[in-house]
């Protein structure tokens, strides 16, 4: 039996949810209060623009809707406010139609849901829902390994991470999922013999398809305990709906998962930036060479601007070698370049990590005390797996 969101969570014994309805400039919003004022579970609040503000509690609801007219300066400025009071709030937004360019504008703006109007009443009702589902998971973590550099092997790597959070770390603390976001290659999907045939094609045209329900269609799970999604898609780098897709199946997953590692290619795609801006940790794979550290270095920049200087970036040295007379760069002088950025070292294992991708496993079914997951795991225990204590 199928039930939807609204009627799933209805039977339940969950408090009425709260629900800000927010206007915006020459907004009018009688046909949403009408849908909403249908389903008994909903108490909300309807706040036209002049009202909105310091005093204006949002965060204090469970969902805000914020109603525009179109996405004019004006509106975008609507919903600066709207942030500025609640930027961690679920945010829907509805709107007549938008152009692309007008669409990437508005999921700067890290959105839960955008609806065209006129807005349905199930589809109003599935997105407020998913709202309550976001807001309850809050506390699921997101962790991006990125690679600085072409075979720096953070695909492996980002394996690794998945494995041992689902087998040691938290095994018994929630689900664990691995995202590879490199749709040139879905390399994740080969590493461990688990090449996924869904066409992704056939939802890049309706993103707002994805919902908690797609991305249980489409993963897989391994033996060792994680959640797989990796698609071999290039074609999503360059469609128009592409941006939109990506960052749908991202707040998706996340919501489905407690703990989520994605794998992020080095090259540049239209939502690098915002996914960076909105992980909760990142880890940049390096290599020790000099074209490897400068495209480090100048991450590491980039993600200071994104998040601030008290962002915690980690940068770990991957296939690193303990020689008897040193380095040829030696960690000094890696610790003066990078100033206050910790840096993590793991060491080189060829042997191990090629017979594990040729027998498409991880490597701990190869060799589960390797020095290499020994280190791996010790340096996981230096970044921020669950929401710190306040």
């Amino acid at each position: 039996m199928n039930l939807r969101a609204d009627e799933s969570l209805s039977m339940s014994k969950q408090p009425n949810i709260q629900l800000n309805l927010v206007n915006g400039p020459g907004a009018v919003s009688t046909e949403l209060e009408g849908l909403l004022e249908a389903n008994r579970r909903i108490l909300f609040s309807a706040i036209d623009e002049a009202d909105l503000n310091l005093e204006t509690h949002l965060s204090n609801a469970d969902v805000t809707i914020a109603n525009l007219s179109g996405m004019n300066g004006e509106n975008v400025d609507f919903l600066n406010k709207i942030r500025g009071l609640a930027p961690e709030m679920p945010l829907i937004v509805t709107t007549p139609p938008l152009s692309p360019q007008e669409t990437r504008i508005l999921f700067k703006f890290n959105v839960l849901d955008w609806l065209p109007s006129p807005v349905g009443g199930d589809e109003l009702m599935d997105s407020i829902f998913k709202g309550v589902r976001a807001r309850k998971t809050h506390d699921n973590r997101v962790h991006a390994v990125v690679s600085t550099v072409g075979g720096a092997g953070a695909t492996t790597m980002a394996v690794s991470m998945a494995d041992l959070a689902a087998t040691k770390l938290f095994s018994k603390k929630g689900t664990v999922a691995l995202f590879d976001l490199d749709f040139s290659t879905g390399n994740c999907g080969f590493v461990v013999n688990m090449v996924s045939n869904f066409n992704l094609a056939n939802v890049v045209a309706t993103p707002r398809r994805v919902d908690g329900e797609f991305i249980r269609v489409i993963r897989q799970q391994h033996e060792h305990g994680f959640y797989l999604y990796s698609f071999k898609r290039p074609e999503l780098n360059t469609d128009l709906n592409g941006y939109e897709l990506v960052l749908r199946m991202l707040d998706a997953v996340s919501a489905e998962h407690e703990q989520v590692f994605l794998d992020i290619p080095y090259y540049e795609t239209e939502w690098k930036d915002d996914v960076l801006a909105a992980v909760n940790t990142l880890t940049l794979v390096t290599e020790l060479n000099l074209p490897a550290i400068k495209h480090t270095l100048e991450l590491v920049e980039r993600i200071k601007r994104l998040r601030g200087d008290d962002f915690p970036v980690q940068v770990v040295f991957n296939k690193w070698e303990s020689r008897m007379f040193g380095q040829r760069i030696g960690t000094r002088r890696l610790k003066e370049l990078f100033g206050d950025t910790p840096l993590h070292y793991v060491p080189q294992a060829g042997n191990l990590i090629g017979e594990s991708i040729d027998r498409g496993v991880p490597p701990s079914d190869i060799s589960a005390h390797s020095k290499y997951l020994r280190a791996l795991q010790n340096y996981m225990k230096h970044i921020e797996l669950e929401e710190p204590v306040r």
